[in-house]
């Protein structure tokens, strides 16, 4: 129980403000979730794929319900399992939720079972969610954007090694995400000295089954920046006759032949100018040739006379001057990164041991899933819409609670001022035919 506290305030002597107030919650907006939860029948989502190994005696709680409850914990901002403790008196929570929130030693026990084959599982749970909007709209195009990232480590967190990129201690993780919907596909957590595109041809492998396995016959194209540029990596995508763009990074050969491509240009130092070409290009690591598109590039009052940049396509009929935009879009997926980071505590790394916090990574992987497949069906107009305005205008919402002819009600405030969005969107849930 908290302890009760009366403040006068100092900016008026006439206003005290105490934690007394009873059966109140801050987070009565949650009933969005958990309604929309049930509605795509997550529960049985959840036991045809993570499967734990429980020898506990007596079981007070099933971990598939303190998975839940993580997830939850997640979309409404509670990174750290601490809040667990007051999360389970929330009046809203208690509601809402059919078993109690379990407390934060219970959280960590639950992480200290987590197996390396759950990983696994959890990995599949990111595209299982993914599913319930890409079955739901046909999606058959996809453009992958695979890419790495950083989450830092304080203390002696197992395989938390330094990277030099970043300059810190941490994990190197790789994702990858659907551009046009912005949910990521799968996610592995890997020590902080790992490179960039290590074993991607293989990480990609599970998200190209799973394409495969769409009932629609699904059209691929991969984009990555020049960590990913490896021979593998081209004849992973060229199997599975997926199209693929990455950039390469200059050298002295390619240096010399874009040069030639250029030297005969009329170029005033004063005109900014961008000239697209093709190079013949095939080094002894490459397994056959690659259409490499050149961009050189002169900014007017610059004394060097070209800068070039290079990328690397198995894409024979779209034209160079549109495939440059085309990559360039992909940078959209460093959004997508930080609101994975910093909307749901993707780079949290509570535990010493190496699988729980990767388990932790993937369970805020689902978590951002859950908020972007929500967005997709029923924010449509901005998708783009972060998880902070989601919790500000809808699950942040204070709530009372009352009994009443064996019946729970949860009273919204009556001066709420995103009432209409809310009732609108609660009816668009129940109302959904997936």
């Amino acid at each position: 129980m908290s302890t009760l506290h009366t403040v006068q305030l100092q900016c008026n002597t006439h206003v005290q403000i105490s934690n007394d107030g009873g059966d109140l919650s801050s987070d009565a907006g949650m009933t969005l979730m958990v309604e929309f939860l049930h509605k795509i029948k997550f529960d049985a989502l959840l036991k045809d794929t993570v499967y734990f190994n429980d020898t506990r005696t007596r079981i007070a709680h099933d971990y598939r319900d303190t998975l839940t409850q993580k997830l939850l914990m997640n979309i409404a901002g509670y990174f750290h399992d601490n809040a667990a403790n007051t999360l389970r008196s929330d009046p809203a929570f208690q509601v809402l939720m059919s078993d109690q929130f379990v407390s934060q030693p219970s959280l960590s026990r639950f992480f200290a079972n987590v197996s390396t084959e759950n990983l696994l599982q959890l990995r599949e749970l990111l595209w299982q969610i993914a599913c319930v909007y890409f079955k739901h709209c046909h999606q058959r195009q996809f453009v992958l954007d695979i890419d790495s990232t950083h989450s830092d480590t304080y203390g002696r967190q197992e395989d938390a090694t330094f990277n030099a990129h970043y300059m810190a201690y941490g994990y190197h993780p790789q994702v990858v995400f659907d551009h046009s919907t912005g949910l990521l596909l799968d996610a592995l957590l890997r020590p902080g000295n790992t490179y960039t595109g290590k074993d991607a041809d293989q990480f990609l492998e599970r998200t190209f089954n799973h394409l495969a396995q769409l009932r629609n016959h699904a059209e691929v194209i991969v984009r990555g920046d020049s960590g990913f540029a490896s021979p593998d990596f081209y004849a992973a995508c060229d199997e599975r006759r997926y199209g693929f763009i990455v950039r390469l990074k200059a050298n002295k050969k390619l240096g010399r032949l874009a040069d030639a491509k250029v030297n005969d240009t009329m170029l005033d130092t004063g005109d900014s100018v961008s000239v697209y070409h093709e190079l013949n290009y095939q080094p002894t690591t490459w397994k056959r040739t690659y259409r490499v598109i050149v961009r050189s590039q002169h900014k007017a009052g610059e004394l060097a006379f070209w800068n070039h940049t290079f990328i690397v396509t198995n894409l024979e009929v779209t034209e160079a001057e549109r495939l440059f935009p085309f990559y360039q879009a992909r940078g959209n997926v460093e959004n997508d990164i930080k609101e994975l980071k910093n909307g749901f505590g993707f780079d949290q790394t509570d535990s010493s041991k190496f699988v729980c916090n990767a388990a932790r990574a993937l369970i805020s992987g689902a978590a951002y899933n859950l908020i972007q497949v929500f967005k997709q069906l029923f924010v449509p107009e901005d998708t783009r819409m972060t998880i902070n305005g989601l919790r500000l205008a809808l699950f942040h919402t204070a709530g009372r609670i009352t009994r009443h002819a064996h019946k729970l009600i949860i009273h919204l405030s009556a001066q709420y001022v995103y009432s209409n969005w809310f009732w609108l969107l609660l009816t668009a849930i129940q109302t959904l035919e997936l």
